[in-house]
């Protein structure tokens, strides 16, 4: 019985996105992704940077251990969502900007692990150091724009290729918000950040759809609040910091209301262009990653894996174990990384950002109609 069970679990796990795909309306026929943001979509652009190489654990293993069985850049046990995304529309993985080999005719991916929205000045101004700091939305739109120059000859080029491409414009925040958090910010002094990294988040919308986009994804962020890097953080032994899903209740809030924030301005924007033929749809990143963790096994997730980190978490709930971080020597992967949904502390699995992106594409990406 017990093998019978099992089996029908991975049957039941595997056949998920087939009932899934027959469900879903038709998905519009893109040929070319471009993609801006941070972690959640880098696939490969951070470990180019000069210098950074080596001193990033995307570089090595187990990263990308899952489906690509070695490190690619990209901070999971294998895809990312952009990944997934290109899969459904039957287009190949976008190669990153930095890759001097790369293959950009279906789409170039600008995003960088630790890119913020706001500007470098930003930081400094209020005495937040970016030692640090990557690329931010400014340095991408600069990349996009030199891609341009070398991709098109011509304005009418451009623009007859944006008329089938999709533009992914994040997400973007939680860089910006972190460093604040670790400089002992209270939760309602980083929000007074909001309305300026939402006004940089428009700002940079705005410039691409100058340059010629016209089918644009906005994704929020994940909630802050369910991160087993943040519920490590905070160490509250008080049943009344955490929501009915084992998350911290004030840095959920806190995500809610930046998203919140962002659908606003995406409407009024949305407003603005519409004339242009211009279509922006916000991606709800934080309402996916809740429906899984309320549904849990009917995702396939096993309830134990649910607030720790699959890669460098110690055996206790909440832990992560900084001292052994994903990627270094030593580290420890939990024994079934498809039934776990966070990868290390701040990233999410294959399996997570799998089942995330099925719930956008059908969400989302299906309203965005050429």
């Amino acid at each position: 019985m017990a093998a019978y069970y099992s089996s029908f679990l991975v049957t039941a796990f595997i056949l998920f996105p087939l009932a899934f795909a027959t469900n879903s309306p038709p998905l519009p026929p893109f040929k070319r992704i471009y993609q801006f943001g941070n972690s959640i979509s880098d696939t490969g652009n951070l470990l180019r940077l000069p210098g950074a190489t080596m001193h990033y654990p995307a570089y090595r293993l187990p990263y990308g251990e899952t489906f690509f069985h070695k490190a690619t850049g990209r901070f999971s046990n294998g895809r990312l969502i952009v990944d997934f995304i290109a899969t459904a529309l039957k287009l190949p993985f976008l190669d990153a900007y930095l890759d001097s080999n790369g293959s950009f005719a279906q789409g170039v991916n600008f995003a960088v692990a630790g890119a913020t929205a706001l500007d470098v000045g930003f930081f400094s101004e209020r005495n937040i150091s970016t030692s640090n700091s990557k690329p931010p939305i400014s340095t991408q739109l600069e990349w996009f724009e030199t891609h341009l120059k070398s991709a098109f000859q011509t304005r009418a080029a451009r623009s007859n290729c944006f008329e089938n491409s999709l533009f992914i414009f994040g997400e973007f925040g939680g860089n910006d918000y972190f460093p604040f958090f670790r400089k002992g910010w209270s939760v309602e002094e980083v929000r007074t950040l909001v309305p300026h990294v939402v006004a940089a988040i428009i700002h940079g919308i705005k410039r691409i759809v100058q340059l010629g986009a016209k089918r644009i994804l906005v994704p929020g962020p994940f909630p802050f609040g369910c991160l087993p890097s943040q519920l490590a953080s905070s160490n509250s032994s008080d049943p009344s910091d955490y929501d009915g899903l084992g998350c911290l209740k004030s840095f959920n809030a806190f995500s809610s209301y930046h998203n919140r924030f962002l659908r606003r301005a995406l409407s009024i924007l949305n407003r603005e262009v519409s004339g242009d033929g211009v279509v922006i749809v916000y991606a709800d990143y934080e309402g996916a990653f809740l429906e899984i963790l309320r549904k849990s096994s009917s995702y396939g997730f096993d309830k134990e894996w649910l607030h720790k980190a699959c890669c460098g978490a110690s055996g206790e709930k909440y832990r992560y174990d900084y001292s052994k971080p994903c990627g270094t020597n030593g580290t420890d992967v939990c024994p079934r990384p498809a039934h776990a949904m966070h990868w290390d502390g701040v990233h999410l699995t294959d399996a997570s950002y799998h089942r995330i992106s099925q719930i956008i594409i059908r969400q989302s990406i299906t309203k965005l109609k050429i």
